[in-house]
């Protein structure tokens, strides 16, 4: 099993504590429920209980480590860790539910009555009307959904999923709950038609990866419930999560799991794309030479950094490619291709390769490569100790700091608007700073910016400093 594929795993286990105690008996949804409820506070306890027992098994291989230098266990942690998650931890579950229910079914009769009459389905109605206002438009326009869609109509159709699994244990139902209880599944149709052509529009554009191999999955399950309520004229908790606990099952043990799928996927793309632009034929590769648009540099330099988030993915990039590389970076100058990010909120594209930048008055130039770790690089028999940690490019010289504020420096780009760095704006990347008898000019070439949320660093800087 792929590392990638043990969500799915792990999630599928979980979902077989719902319905595993009914499996072989006759149930109804409100007594699946009321255990499904129950399992809330064990739930708790097991997750402590086995993340205590995670670290301190952990603590002590690391013991073991520091004391013994016994490194051998360590290549054992991550079945340790899979076996305490998906064995050990639904154990203690099951072993801590309680056994009587009756106080927990005046509980449901009242505060999920509240919740769901007052502001699930309120809430649920509002999203209706706006799905189908959104459903209208593109089809009067004739536009693609959007990407983001996808995820927007899996959250309405898990919500109303949801409230009908309530509603089937409330008793005390007003006209709106009566409503919804008996026409939910025909809200679902149309929006369910929507999701999957905005799946295939995805898929068909960039491939397969396990976000959209999880899109799929939810396409199948809903599609599922919505065919066998129109079959059984019911709504079957059971079935429909033992339906969710196969899919998830296929998704992370067998040849069809997200991770397989979403690497032959990337890298198919990736090969033709190559094959293309004559850089793979024959099977051997010949760096490009010539100059890409933004948008396919974009599209390559994405393949390339998600098939470097794995193990296996970047093992078969390197099989492709007859190298033996160990991250994206390295791949792209293999490949002669510009990192280059059409989604990023700051630079889409660093094209400096080409600029030839002046060395009149300086005496030393010293080409930067950093990376998290301390580089030493040296001129005229000194030694400079080059750092970066959080953004900032630290220089040791003569016992004397001095930093450059790669954030900083990014924000002033975006702030000027600046999307693109090349040979008519290169001198934004050219910076001083003055200590005692030296003068520094750092020229930027690269920085690799990690974007999180609103906020971003700066984990990567290739470039040229220049002293004199």
């Amino acid at each position: 099993m792929y590392f990638d594929s043990i969500l799915f795993y792990f999630n599928a286990v979980l979902l077989s504590l719902i319905f595993s105690n009914f499996l072989f008996i006759k149930s109804t949804n409100q007594s699946i429920l009321y255990f499904y409820l129950l399992g809330k506070h064990s739930i708790l306890i097991a997750f402590f209980s086995c993340f205590i027992l995670g670290f301190g098994i952990y603590a002590i291989l690391l013991s073991l480590e520091f004391l013994f230098n016994i490194t051998f266990l360590n290549d054992y942690i991550e079945d340790i860790f899979i076996f305490i998650a998906t064995i050990i931890f639904p154990i203690l579950i099951l072993s801590n539910i309680p056994k009587n229910i009756d106080t927990l079914k005046e509980e449901i009769q009242t505060t999920w009555l509240i919740l769901i009459k007052n502001i699930l389905i309120p809430l649920l109605f509002i999203y209706i009307v706006v799905l189908y206002a959104y459903f209208i438009k593109i089809t009067i326009l004739q536009e693609l959904p959007k990407g983001d869609l996808s995820w927007i109509i899996c959250t309405f159709l898990t919500l109303c999923i949801f409230v009908k699994m309530f509603l089937t244990s409330i008793k005390q139902q007003n006209f709106i709950v009566k409503f919804f209880d008996k026409y939910f599944i025909y809200s679902m149709i149309i929006p369910l038609i929507f999701l999957n052509i905005a799946i295939y529009t995805r898929v068909n554009e960039y491939g397969i990866t396990q976000a959209r191999y999880a899109l799929i999955l939810l396409s199948i399950w809903f599609s599922f419930i919505v065919i066998y309520y129109f079959i059984k004229k019911e709504f079957c908790i059971k079935r429909s999560f033992i339906f969710l606990f196969l899919l998830l099952l296929i998704s992370s043990v067998t040849t069809f799991s997200a991770s397989n799928l979403s690497i032959n996927s990337q890298l198919n793309r990736l090969e033709t794309m190559l094959k293309e632009n004559n850089i793979l034929v024959k099977n051997k590769v010949t760096p490009l030479t010539k100059q890409l648009d933004l948008k396919q540099e974009a599209q390559i330099s994405s393949i390339i950094k998600y098939l470097n988030r794995s193990k296996e993915g970047k093992k078969r990039l390197n099989l492709l490619l007859n190298t033996d590389f160990k991250n994206s970076l390295e791949f792209l100058k293999y490949l002669n291709i510009k990192y280059s990010n059409l989604n990023t909120t700051y630079i889409k594209k660093f094209n400096l390769n080409d600029i030839v930048y002046s060395l009149n008055g300086y005496n030393y130039l010293i080409p930067l490569s950093i990376e998290q770790t301390k580089q030493k690089y040296f001129y005229k028999n000194k030694v400079i100790l080059a750092s970066l940690k959080n953004s900032i490019l630290k220089l040791e010289i003569k016992n004397q700091n001095i930093q450059f504020d790669l954030k900083q420096i990014v924000k002033e780009w975006k702030k000027q608007k600046i999307e693109v760095l090349d040979k008519n704006n290169y001198k934004n990347t050219i910076f001083y700073k003055k200590m005692d008898n030296l003068e520094l000019k750092l020229c930027i070439k690269y920085l690799r910016i990690n974007e999180n949320f609103e906020d971003f660093e700066v984990k990567y800087i290739e470039g040229y400093l220049m002293i004199r």
